[in-house]
């Protein structure tokens, strides 16, 4: 018997079976790689953080561990000295001290004992950097000595107010730390005292542009070999900072370049019958056209200006009065004044013998007293890397520097502010940072970043924990770490590569294109489910009488 015919437009099995084969390739390559494949390459690539480490910087500790050598001839004098001491710093918000005495022969500081000796008998010791030594030198003169290494020297009419007094003020700045440290974390509620205000800020790297201007080369003739000026009294003191930041010394000269103000001419008794004078209130106004010509912007890193300025004949002697009236006569011929974090300015006067008998256009040769003028400076750059300004305590008498270096105990002070200033910077930025990425999602957090953030909370932490336990040269060199890799991270360009570019604005582009060829795949999804998952004969029956019942209602 011959085989009927297919009907045309009657499906097969087969048939049916093909289109529906279609339609799950079709689901499978927009559903299963179309849509998975676009939601990866337009998602933004962001590194996972350390969110719960970085908000559990909040609870860090910071402690300074300190330990005092307290050396004694009599052991009840020591064991009171100890007690005391320790008590009065028992509160120290930044402080963990570390109080031990030991007694010492009657014999180890004899009488008519120099300073040499004393550093030779300090030396003895076993003083770490951190770490201080109270010697007793019953025949001291003096009542309180603090030497140039990590000593203090003091007679038998001493007590532990006057070692508490210069171990807070001089020593350990307990107070300056602590307002350090708040006012970084809370700035609306604590301001910075004048020190805080005056110093650098911390960073890994300083320039120090050593400028002389000179207003009329035509007329004035200054006499210097700035470079050996400046590798002879500025490259010594640096260099002992290193452990600080690397610092980088420049000089430069300056021609034509006026004061920008016009000093007041005042009459006196000299046989000039006159000077000029320049208050303190138009000293920010000497500062503005010396920035413009400086170029101290050449470099990423903080610049510390040191600029002397060579008073004309013409209008010398200059002098610089306060606002009570009263001159600040910083040397014979040198008149110096600060600016905090920007640098010192000394104005320098010709001798009066140089400027006799000028006449006309004659050049006048003038040879600045480098010592006294570079001893100035050397008085503004300690202030403002730092090393503080040693305020009189009565009684107490302080070596002078070795060699314009700084002394051990100071180079210690400078490692505690700048560890806590870049511990506190550190934290703060990163919790910033974590904040910013945790609220907008579309900025990108490449590999780069990641590692930063990681290691700069790494970092904190140990250098926190170093601190602790009383090791300050590397729990500094560790806080030096964090805040470089900190500050990097938070000022990283790939950050706001896609700031411009929303989640919102991604879905209104993307949607239009997608949806005309998603809704024909998702109603094919409902051929394939009939196809494999067939009705049975009951719900067939079902749908039939209700089909059935909706044609005779139409009928009626």
């Amino acid at each position: 018997m011959a085989e009927e015919p297919d009907v045309i437009g009657y499906d097969t099995p087969t048939d049916e079976k093909y289109r529906v084969y279609a339609s799950i390739s079709f689901a499978f390559l927009l559903l299963g790689i179309g849509v998975p494949l676009w939601w990866y390459t337009t998602s933004v690539p962001r590194v996972p953080l350390p969110y719960s480490g970085i908000e559990g910087l909040s609870d860090l500790e910071m402690k300074i561990k300190t330990k005092i050598l307290i050396a004694v001839v009599d052991k009840r004098r020591a064991e009171t000295l100890t007690e005391e001491i320790r008590k009065n710093f028992e509160k120290a918000e930044l402080f963990n001290l570390e109080v031990v005495y030991e007694v010492i022969s009657n014999n180890l500081v004899p009488a008519g004992t120099t300073m040499n000796d004393l550093k030779w008998i300090s030396e003895t010791f076993d003083i770490e950097k951190g770490e201080l030594l109270l010697l007793e030198v019953r025949s001291m003169e003096k009542r309180v000595l603090v030497g140039s290494r990590r000593s203090i020297y003091f007679s038998s009419e001493a007590n532990s107010t006057h070692l508490c007094e210069v171990l807070s003020q001089w020593i350990l700045q307990d107070k300056s730390l602590a307002l350090t440290k708040n006012a970084l974390t809370k700035p609306t509620e604590y301001s910075l005292d004048t020190e805080n205000r005056r110093r650098f800020p911390p960073s890994p790297a300083y320039d120090i542009l050593l400028t002389v201007v000179n207003p009329d080369p035509e007329k004035l003739n200054i006499e210097w070999n700035l470079q050996n000026i400046a590798e002879e009294y500025i490259e010594p003191f640096v260099n002992e900072l290193s452990l600080v930041g690397n610092f980088s010394v420049k000089s430069q000269w300056l021609y034509l370049v006026q004061l920008g103000v016009i000093p007041k001419e005042v009459p006196d008794s000299s046989p000039l019958g006159r000077h000029y004078a320049l208050t303190e209130n138009v000293l920010p106004l000497v500062i503005t056209p010396l920035e413009k010509k400086l170029a101290s912007q050449v470099s990423l890193h903080p610049c510390i200006n040191l600029v002397m300025y060579m008073v004309p004949c013409e209008e010398a002697p200059l002098y610089i009065y306060t606002r009570k009236g009263q001159r600040s006569m910083m040397g014979s011929n040198a008149e110096a004044f600060l600016s905090p974090r920007w640098g010192g300015v000394v104005i320098a006067n010709p001798l009066s013998t140089a400027c006799e008998g000028k006449e006309g256009n004659k050049i006048v040769s003038v040879n600045p007293d480098e010592s006294s003028i570079m001893g100035v400076f050397h008085v503004q750059l300690r202030l403002l890397l730092g090393l503080q300004d040693l305020h009189p305590i009565s009684g107490v008498t302080v070596t002078p520097p070795p060699n314009l270096k700084p002394r051990d105990w100071e180079l210690d002070g400078l490692l505690r502010i700048r560890s806590v200033e870049q511990l506190t910077s550190a934290k703060l930025t990163l919790q910033s940072l974590a904040q910013l990425l945790g609220e907008i999602s579309n900025i990108v957090i490449t590999d780069t970043v990641g590692d930063r953030i990681k290691r700069a909370l790494d970092c904190v932490t140990r250098s926190a924990d170093l601190l602790k336990k009383g090791r300050l040269e590397e729990g500094f060199l560790l806080s030096k770490e964090a805040f470089v890799a900190a500050e990097k991270a938070f000022s990283d360009s790939s950050l706001l590569a896609l700031l411009y570019f929303p989640e919102d604005q991604k879905y209104a582009v993307y949607i239009p294109l997608f949806l005309p060829v998603l809704i024909p795949v998702l109603l094919s999804l409902r051929n394939i489910r009939r196809y494999y998952f067939k009705p049975s004969r009951s719900e067939n029956l079902e749908a039939q009488g209700e089909e059935e019942e909706a044609t005779k209602l139409k009928t009626e």
